[in-house]
């Protein structure tokens, strides 16, 4: 009976904790869901080994149970955690599954809503199963390391630069404005501040001012340190924002970080590289031998038919800010 309630023995952790911290009782915890397809088993049903912590009604806490919750909770709380705080640990514990008991009767274990909340939690558990299997690599080498710093040097220097860019959502739009400022780079601003959705640097002509290696999502980052003449205009960029039009202020060149000082870095990027570059092939197999077909036409159909957004969208997130 009582591990039907496991689910949500961290939010009850949560409450006690809590309870400890203001010295008040805490909040009676959310029942939680019965997993689908189990039947409601009797109290004491499962054979239950340890000391009896608790009883109430049918059911008893077992200390073996108790041993298991605890052991969830972070070792620093446990350890903080006086008679009182445990005393309500075991209360919150015993009241999810009696609230649990009272959902049963009232019909509330088969709802079809809880079923399909359920249903949804299994899926999205075991997708996160497979996909940290994906990042089981064997770990980058020193000789890696450094053969990347040697090949990259330019990446890890304290080198800025001062820009101003246009974001736009239109790909062909970008490239008529793209193709517009190679011919008057003198216009930048006055087009940005006509054109860009980044509103925040729309206001000050697309300025975005100095920044270094790191500030900006890789795509743009690349184009923009490739710029090397005062008032050069990048080709058009896509990244996950939009579409983007560079263009380079100033250039302040700088040296190249010791390698000690970025090797841990390089490690975390080339680990990142991998593990995307496997997840992606993994996925391509997935699609490929699953032969997926997609009806573009339908897909357009449904997109159509789905009510506008009310007044009031997020507003575009600017691309400055790291990433």
């Amino acid at each position: 009976m009582l591990a039907r309630i496991s689910l949500c023995l961290g939010l009850i952790a949560g409450f006690v904790l809590g309870g400890c911290d203001r010295g008040g009782p805490p909040p009676a915890p959310p029942a939680a869901p019965q997993a689908q397809g189990a039947p409601a088993a009797p109290p004491g049903a499962a054979k239950k080994t340890g000391e009896v912590v608790a009883r109430y009604g049918d059911g008893q806490l077992t200390s073996d149970e108790l041993i298991v919750e605890l052991q969830r909770l972070p070792a620093r709380s446990r350890a903080t955690m006086d008679a009182d705080a445990r005393k309500r640990f075991i209360e919150n514990y015993v009241l999810n599954d009696l609230l649990y008991q009272e959902g049963v009767k009232q019909g509330l274990a088969d709802d079809p809503d809880i079923e399909r909340q359920v249903s949804d939690l299994r899926r999205r558990l075991v997708v996160q199963r497979v996909v940290k299997k994906l990042q089981d690599l064997p770990p980058v080498t020193d000789e890696q390391v450094k053969a990347y710093y040697d090949a990259n040097g330019d990446k890890y220097s304290s080198t800025t630069i001062k820009a101003r860019h246009i974001l736009v959502k239109d790909e062909a739009k970008a490239r008529e404005l793209q193709a517009q400022l190679k011919q008057a780079p003198d216009q930048f601003a006055d087009v940005a501040k006509a054109n860009s959705v980044d509103t925040a640097s729309a206001r000050k002509g697309g300025d975005l001012g100095f920044f270094g290696r790191g500030r900006m999502v890789p795509e743009f980052e690349v184009a923009a340190f490739a710029l090397k003449t005062p008032s050069e205009v990048s080709e058009v960029v896509k990244t996950p924002y939009g579409f983007h039009i560079i263009q380079l202020e100033e250039r302040r060149d700088g040296e190249q970080k010791p390698f000690d000082q970025v090797k841990e870095q390089i490690r975390a990027t080339l680990r990142n590289e991998e593990m995307q570059a496997k997840t992606k092939e993994y996925y391509d197999q997935l699609k490929q031998s699953a032969n997926l077909q997609i009806d573009d036409a339908a897909a357009e159909r449904v997109a159509a038919s789905i009510p506008e957004p009310s007044p009031g969208a997020a507003p575009v997130m600017p691309v400055h800010g790291g990433h």
